[in-house]
């Protein structure tokens, strides 16, 4: 693996880990200094996060079917260098239209992350190693959040929010730069002519229409979805309900299962070369999932054993991230980024769907009582399970390579 490859591929990641902790963090972190700066309510800054979101999964497959065709080093480049001079602008002016307007642009900018990271493991190195270089990729962009939310809240309790944010995105444009010179075009692979000049609706036909890639993004959906739901939106309410604990040790017990997450992908990886088989790691992992959300929902707890639990919940759940690996052993290497895009879209717009579900379902199971009570947060848990129940069984009616067979395929 020659050094060149290596510094690309973690220039992608540093823009992953980059663009994920600050799309996460400044939402999160400065959600009252928007709404003052903007002049919003809490839904209208929900808002312009949901923009984000939907520009980035809108743009997946347009990304996939670019990033096939352009030179990797100007998709990457382009992209981190756009993502943070939005960030700046961003900050620039304190008009809500505007500020949604960049919103789709970041989202559009960070949409070509994950996509990169992919083509380039794809791509550049040995076939044997695709499921671990993209695992620890994976989980090393993971880290952004875990990074910046802390980070940021620690530095706007003693500088200019706004000035805080201009800093990052100032920075970002200086690693972007930094890129542009360090990257040299002569050593990357070019677009392939047959790829350049091949349907674009052929592509993503053969891509579409073969249940291979819709079972395994499904798999991956249904398994990320009620992971993402949990922790995301009302896993914190939940365990202070039914665990009875305070708001803030469940938080950071959730924080474990971020935790969890950042070294699920290689163990994942791992995983599918001892099974000699990605589809085995997993159905394990996912029964795992299971079984600990399970244990998390209808068992009493000791705090330890909850943060542990849901530690485990977050290893496991990286099962969903070998979606990727094996959807681009299925298809041609040419095409990886456009894979890469189709299945991340399914993936993304089933969980948005799901986690509206989820809450869904908790509404419907609280009626007309005032607040959340614990049958209720436990008819979210079965919810859950549910999802995870048909995600297994998705995925036992599809047929995979095993794992030595994709590191023998050819180029």
């Amino acid at each position: 693996m020659r050094k060149k490859y290596i510094f690309l591929l973690v220039f992608c990641v540093l823009f992953f880990a980059y663009q994920y902790g600050l799309r996460t963090a400044i939402p999160n972190v400065l959600n009252g200094e928007l709404q003052d700066y903007f002049g919003a309510n809490t839904s209208q800054i929900g808002f312009l996060v949901s923009l984000s979101c939907l520009a980035y999964t809108v743009m997946q497959i347009p990304v996939g079917l670019v990033t096939d065709r352009i030179s990797i080093k100007k998709i990457a480049v382009s992209s981190f260098f756009s993502f943070s001079l939005g960030l700046i602008v961003f900050v620039s002016s304190s008009n809500f239209v505007c500020a949604s307007i960049i919103q789709v642009f970041l989202g559009a900018s960070s949409s070509f992350a994950l996509v990169m990271v992919m083509k380039i493991a794809n791509n550049y190195f040995p076939q044997e190693k695709i499921a671990l270089i993209s695992g620890l990729a994976v989980s090393a962009g993971g880290v952004g959040p875990i990074i910046c939310n802390p980070l940021m809240a620690h530095l706007v309790t003693n500088f200019s929010w706004i000035n805080v944010v201009a800093c990052f995105g100032v920075l970002g444009l200086l690693i972007s730069l930094i890129g542009f010179f360090a990257i040299k075009e002569k050593d990357l692979i070019d677009s392939d002519v047959e790829v350049i000049s091949s349907s674009i609706r052929q592509d993503i036909k053969a891509i579409v229409f073969d249940r291979r890639y819709i079972g395994i993004s499904v798999f991956s959906m249904a398994t990320w979805g009620a992971c993402s739901s949990f922790c995301d939106a009302w896993g914190v309410s939940f365990m202070t309900c039914v665990h009875e604990i305070s708001r803030e040790e469940a938080a950071f017990a959730v924080g474990f299962a971020y935790t969890g997450m950042i070294f699920g992908g290689p163990l994942s990886a791992y995983l599918s070369k001892i099974f000699n088989s990605f589809k085995k790691a997993m159905l394990v992992e996912a029964i795992g999932v299971a079984l600990l959300l399970s244990l998390v929902g209808f068992v009493k707890l000791s705090f330890i054993s909850l943060c542990v639990s849901l530690f485990a919940v977050g290893v496991l759940a990286m099962c969903q991230f070998l979606a990727f690996p094996v959807a681009l052993s299925l298809g041609e290497k040419r095409l990886g980024a456009t894979i890469t895009g189709v299945v991340n879209t399914i993936i993304m717009s089933g969980c948005t769907i799901l986690i509206w579900a989820f809450g869904y379902v908790l509404d419907w199971s609280k009626g007309s009582n005032l607040t959340y009570g614990a049958t209720d947060y436990r008819c979210g848990i079965m919810a859950s399970l549910i999802s995870v129940l048909f995600a297994i069984i998705v995925l036992a009616f599809i047929k995979l390579p095993a794992y030595k067979d994709v590191s023998e395929k050819k180029s």
